[in-house]
C-alpha cells in the first residue's frame, strides 16, 4: 500500500468520524425541533416527521408556560451574573499576574479550589446565609451564587491569558504618563477581547441554563427563570411533550444565537495563555 492510499484512508476515516459526531450531536436537536410541531392530540413520534406542521404550539407554550415572564428574570439574571463575574474575574487575573510570585500562587490555588469542589456541596450554607441576608427568593440573591460559583475559570482563563502579554507594553504606557485606571482600560483591556468573548459565553450559558440554583434559591413561582418555569408542563398524571420540546426550543434559540456570533472568539480566548509570545 502506497504513501497515498494509506492518506486517502486516514482522510476516509476522519471524514467517518466527523460524521458520526455530527449525527450524534444533531439527532437529539432533530428530534426536539420534530417534537414540538406534531399534533399535540396524536400519538408520540419522536423520530417522525409530523404530517401537518403545528406551530400553534410554540404560541401555545407561550402562553402556558408564562414564558415571557420567565425571559425577563433570566435576563435579569444573567445580566447581573455575566457583569460582575466578567469584572471581577478580569481585575482579579490582572491583579494575580502582577502580585508578588508567592502570595499571587497562593491565591490562585485558592480560587482553583473552585474548580474541584462541586457547586452543590455549600448549598445548605448559602441557603441560610441568603436567608438571614433577606436575599431568598430575589434575583440578586441567584446572582450572588452564581457569581461565587462560576469565577473559577474566568480567573484561570485570564491569568493566563495576561501572562502572555509582554510587561514591555504597560512599562512603556506608564512612561508616557498614563495612570494605572487609564492604563487598564485604555491599554490591557482592549486586548483582551478573545478570552472575554470566551468567559462571557461561558458564564451566560451556565447561567442562563441552571436549574438546580434557581429551583433552590427561589421557591416562588414569580421568581423562577426559564429552565425552572419548563415545570409549568408537567402536570400530576401527564405532561405536555409537543408544548414543552416548543417551549425547550425557544430558550435554547436565544444563547444558541449568541454562540453563533462569538464562536470564532471562543477557540482563541481558550488557547490564548499557551503560548508564550
Amino acid at each position: 500500500m502506497n504513501a497515498t492510499s494509506k492518506k486517502i484512508i486516514k482522510l476516509s476515516a476522519s471524514y467517518l468520524v466527523g460524521i458520526g459526531a455530527l449525527v450524534f450531536v444533531l439527532t437529539p436537536l432533530f428530534v426536539l425541533a420534530t417534537v414540538s410541531l406534531q399534533d399535540p392530540s396524536g400519538s408520540l413520534n419522536p423520530l417522525a416527521l409530523p404530517d401537518t406542521y403545528h406551530w400553534h404550539n410554540y404560541v401555545d407554550a407561550i402562553k402556558t408556560g408564562n414564558l415571557v415572564h420567565y425571559f425577563g428574570n433570566s435576563l435579569t439574571v444573567l445580566v447581573m451574573t455575566t457583569s460582575v463575574t466578567l469584572l471581577a474575574s478580569m481585575l482579579a487575573g490582572y491583579a494575580l499576574r502582577h502580585g508578588k510570585a508567592w502570595k499571587a500562587d497562593w491565591i490562585f490555588l485558592f480560587f482553583l479550589l473552585g474548580l474541584i469542589l462541586p457547586g452543590f456541596a455549600g448549598t445548605i450554607q448559602s441557603f441560610l446565609v441568603l436567608r438571614e441576608l433577606s436575599l431568598l427568593n430575589t434575583h440578586a440573591g441567584l446572582a450572588i451564587i452564581q457569581i461565587s460559583g462560576g469565577l473559577a475559570l474566568p480567573i484561570f482563563l485570564y491569568l493566563q491569558f495576561f501572562r502572555t502579554v509582554p510587561l514591555e507594553i504597560e512599562e512603556a504606557a506608564v512612561i508616557d504618563g498614563c495612570s494605572s485606571f487609564r492604563l487598564f482600560w485604555t491599554v490591557v483591556f482592549p486586548i483582551t477581547l478573545p478570552v472575554t468573548s470566551t468567559c462571557f459565553i461561558i458564564i451566560a450559558l451556565n447561567s442562563w441554563n441552571d436549574f438546580f440554583n434557581p429551583l433552590v434559591y427561589l421557591p416562588s413561582p414569580d421568581m423562577r427563570t426559564l429552565p425552572t418555569g419548563l415545570m409549568a408542563f408537567r402536570m400530576q398524571y401527564q405532561t405536555d411533550w409537543q408544548q414543552l420540546f416548543a417551549a425547550s426550543v425557544m430558550i435554547a434559540f436565544p444563547i444558541t444565537l449568541l454562540y453563533v456570533f462569538v464562536q470564532r472568539f471562543i477557540i482563541k480566548g481558550i488557547v490564548g495563555g499557551a503560548v508564550k509570545g
